[in-house]
């Protein structure tokens, strides 16, 4: 479910106009564009046609509970039906894209969803002591069996979709939407230091990058909205946990210098993630950067994407190809890229990890959102750390790319044609990735969440 929601933003973020800024690039790769356009639009539709139809409730399971999520419909082999806090959140985020960005003809479909989920939440948190729990059974009870608990980024990521709910169109109850927020901003008020809780893959613990991204943003937001409501003691509280995982936590996990680090006071869990190199940096990034902090256009993001692209580059013998066909035209694709280079887990079991759909998407999301920060500025800095690489990456655009090799870490003004020639490169360099992704989907439309190494 975690793949459904980063790769539809980036179906979305790419059908939605960016090529508009960059004539360029259409002049160059008008037919391959086009082609890959078709692909994204038309798998976007279907996936949030399947999101929806994971969310309860359902004809054949009457005892799952209205705005639950299933992870998937699989019961076995591996079985995913559970709802994830995480996840859950992650989805209903998407939805409020959908609802924000355009008039859909599901919209009441789409608020009733939102609904349910904020009756589904009200029962989880009933369960005070639960609320760091990682997952539930489909109708609302709690999951007993061993698990890597407590996952704080899942209390924290639900408390942004209930903030973005007060600004939504609709009238919900803003008290009560108050009520619940405040139940996870205290939660991970108490708890944000700890190193015993589990990272997003539920491998390992300690102090975890996503998970303290998390919880800043969730914490920022929910002090603004504190003080909208003339609470200032809660954002105070707020303000001043969120300085500190700003001040203290986060600043710890860019140390490396060539990467950020994933986790820092490992406590237990895998103690194989020697590289300390993770795909969730990335999702972090994209999901909850505020105010420039880890931001896609940081040197931190730059440094630590070209870390993980080098590193998966010859991993996989899929990676061996350089083109895609995508209804009768010849596309370039990028590298495939997995969860981490250490990574084991085949989808049941153990042996080899896989490249992954989602952190794939991930990668076009990164190179998009860029071009769109870019777009909407006078003028920014280009960075030594990025200048690296779209160098490293030109190869596989297989395009006019002299720009590219010519451009320095300076200044760069809109107008100039350092400008133009750096968006329509990010533009065809998001494009590789969501080639890449295309090349790996069924003629079903099914998206895996890995796919072999060797399925070329």
């Amino acid at each position: 479910m975690l793949f459904c929601t980063t790769a539809i933003l980036a179906f979305s973020l790419a059908a939605n106009g960016l090529v508009g800024h960059q004539q360029h690039y259409f002049q160059q790769h008008q037919s391959a564009f086009e082609s890959l356009s078709f692909w994204i639009n038309d798998q976007s539709q279907y996936a949030q046609s399947r999101i929806l139809a994971n969310i309860a409730p359902f004809a054949d399971d009457p005892s799952a509970m209205a705005g639950a999520v299933c992870a998937s419909p699989s019961r076995s082999h591996p079985d995913y039906y559970y709802a994830w806090t995480r996840d859950s959140a992650l989805v209903m985020g998407e939805i409020l894209n959908w609802l924000e960005q355009e008039s859909p003809a599901n919209s009441r479909q789409l608020n009733i969803v939102l609904d349910n989920y904020v009756s589904f939440t009200r029962h989880i948190q009933a369960m005070d002591t639960r609320l760091g729990e990682a997952k539930f059974n489909m109708d609302g009870s709690p999951f007993t069996g061993s698990w890597c608990n407590a996952q704080t980024d899942g209390p924290a990521i639900r408390a942004l979709v209930l903030i973005r709910l007060t600004e939504h169109h609709r009238a919900f109850n803003v008290g009560l939407l108050f009520g619940l927020i405040r139940v996870d901003l205290d939660y991970i008020s108490s708890v944000w230091w700890q190193n015993s809780h589990c990272d997003i893959w539920e491998e390992s613990r300690g102090l975890h990058f996503y998970t303290a991204m998390a919880q800043h943003r969730a914490l920022r937001a929910g002090a603004s909205l504190a003080l909208r409501l003339g609470d200032i003691d809660a954002s105070q509280k707020y303000s001043g946990v969120a300085d500190q995982i700003e001040t203290l936590l986060l600043p710890r996990f860019s140390t490396n210098g060539s990467h950020v680090l994933t986790t820092i006071e490992w406590s237990g869990g895998l103690s194989t993630k020697t590289s300390n190199l993770d795909t969730q940096v990335l999702l972090a990034s994209l999901h909850y950067s505020t105010n420039g902090l880890y931001s896609v256009g940081s040197s931190e993001m730059a440094s630590t994407v070209l870390a993980i692209l080098r590193r998966f580059e010859h991993m996989y013998d899929i990676n061996q190809v350089a083109y895609t066909d995508i209804n009768g035209i010849s596309v370039p694709i990028g590298v495939a890229v997995g969860r981490y280079p250490e990574d084991v887990y085949n989808g049941v079991g153990t042996s080899l990890g896989n490249p992954w759909s989602l952190v794939t998407s991930a990668l076009a999301e990164y190179h998009y959102r860029l071009a769109l920060a870019y777009a909407d500025m006078e003028y920014f800095v280009v960075s030594s750390e990025l200048i690296s690489l779209l160098n490293w990456t030109a190869p596989y655009i297989r395009g006019n790319t002299e720009q590219i090799y010519s451009l320095q870490a300076k200044l760069v003004y809109k107008g100039d044609r350092e400008f133009r020639g750096l968006l329509s490169y990010l533009l065809a360099a998001g494009d590789l990735y969501m080639a890449r992704v295309a090349r790996h989907t069924g003629l079903t439309q099914h998206t895996h969440r890995q796919h072999e190494q060797g399925q070329n």
